[in-house]
C-alpha cells in the first residue's frame, strides 16, 4: 500500500545552528497536523560541525515524518533547493532554522494549502510584513512585488508546490546572488500571475547570538536584488513607479537599521570587513528626493540605538 503525501512539508536548510534548530523543530512537533502526519520536517544539514546531527536523530528516533539529509560539503544557497527536492509535500516551504511556529500555526497553513491546492497559486508567507490589511489576499504580479517588497528576499516566505519540484533540486539558478528564492519566486509568480499573500503572524525568530553578514549587505539586497528584478522592468512586467517605491521602501525599511548598527559597531552582527556599509548607502541614494528626510530619519534612529546601547551597558554594571 502506498503511503499517503504529506500535505506540507516544512524544508530546514541548517549550518551549524543545531540550538536554534532544535527549538525550531520543537515547535513543530507539538502541534496536531504533524503528530497525524500532515505535515513532515526536511532537514537538509550543509555540513554542519556542530551537534547538528546528534540533535536531529534524537527527531528521526521518534516520528517517522522527520527526514534528515547530509550534504558531503557546504554548498551554502544551493542547500535551498537541494532541501525543497528532497521533501515529498503537497506543499513545500522553505524556512529558516531559527523560526519558530506560534501555537496551531500548522492548522491555519494546512487550512491555507487545502484551500488552494487546485488553482495553486504562487503562496507567499508574508507573516505580518506585506502592506495590507487583509490575512489572506490574491493579488496580479506587480501588486504582489510592491506589497512583497525586499521581504522577498526571505527564504521563510518561499513555499512551492510539488508539481513545480521536479528538477528544483538542481535549479541553482540565483545561488551565486546569494537570492536564490527571491530569482525563483519571480519566475513562478510572473508565469502565473495568481499569487496569494499570506499576511497572517505564523512564526517568529529566534534572535542569533552571532549573525554572519559578511557576504556585503548593499551588494546582496541592493545590487543583487535589482539585478534580479531588472528583466521585470525592461520587458514592462514592472514599471519605473515601482522601482522608485522598491528602492525607497528598501532604505527606509531596511538600511536605516542596518546601516545605524554598522555605524554603531554592533557585536551580534558579523558585518563584511571589505564593504562600507553606509558609503555604499549614501552614494546610491543621495540623490534621491527623499533624501534629506531620510537623513532625520536616519539620525533619529541612530540617536535611539544609541541611548538603548548606553542604558544597556548602565544596567550591567549595577
Amino acid at each position: 500500500m502506498t503511503k499517503e503525501k504529506p500535505l506540507l512539508s516544512i524544508c530546514i536548510p541548517t549550518y551549524n545552528r543545531s540550538k536554534y534548530l532544535k527549538k525550531s523543530m520543537d515547535s513543530i512537533v507539538t502541534q496536531d497536523e504533524f503528530l497525524n502526519g500532515a505535515v513532515e520536517i526536511v532537514v537538509s544539514d550543509n555540513a554542519s560541525t556542530d551537534d547538528t546531527r546528534k540533535v536531529v536523530e534524537s527527531y528521526l528516533k521518534k516520528y517517522e515524518n522527520v527526514h534528515y539529509f547530509r550534504n558531503e560539503e557546504n554548498i551554502r544557497d544551493r542547500n535551498f533547493p537541494t532541501v525543497l527536492g528532497k521533501a515529498q509535500g503537497k506543499l513545500r516551504r522553505l524556512c529558516n532554522d531559527t523560526l519558530v511556529f506560534r501555537p496551531n500555526s500548522l492548522k491555519t497553513i494546512c487550512s491555507v494549502v487545502n484551500e488552494f491546492k487546485n488553482p495553486q497559486p504562487f503562496i507567499f508567507w508574508a507573516n505580518g510584513s506585506a502592506k495590507s490589511k487583509q490575512e489572506i489576499e490574491n493579488v496580479h504580479f506587480n501588486e504582489f512585488v510592491e506589497k512583497a517588497s525586499y521581504w522577498m528576499t526571505s527564504i521563510a516566505c518561499f513555499s512551492i508546490w510539488d508539481i513545480e519540484s521536479e528538477k528544483v533540486s538542481t535549479d541553482f539558478d540565483g545561488c551565486q546572488l546569494l537570492l536564490w528564492q527571491v530569482k525563483k519566486g519571480l519566475e513562478i509568480s510572473g508565469k502565473k500571475d495568481n499569487i496569494l499573500i499570506v499576511n497572517t503572524k505564523l512564526t517568529d525568530s529566534q534572535i542569533v547570538e552571532k549573525k554572519n553578514m559578511s557576504y556585503g549587505l548593499f551588494q546582496v539586497f541592493y545590487k543583487n536584488y535589482f539585478s534580479i528584478l531588472e528583466p521585470y522592468f525592461e520587458s514592462g512586467k514592472l514599471n519605473g513607479k515601482e522601482k522608485k517605491y522598491l528602492e525607497k521602501h528598501l532604505l527606509f525599511g531596511y538600511f536605516t537599521n542596518l546601516v545605524a548598527l554598522w555605524e554603531l559597531k554592533y557585536s551580534r552582527l558579523e558585518y563584511s570587513k571589505t564593504e562600507d556599509l553606509k558609503k555604499a548607502v549614501w552614494n546610491a541614494y543621495r540623490n534621491k528626493p527623499y533624501w534629506f528626510r531620510f537623513l532625520l530619519w536616519y539620525h533619529l534612529k541612530l540617536n535611539y540605538l544609541r541611548i538603548k546601547q548606553q542604558l544597556k551597558k548602565l544596567l550591567v554594571r549595577e
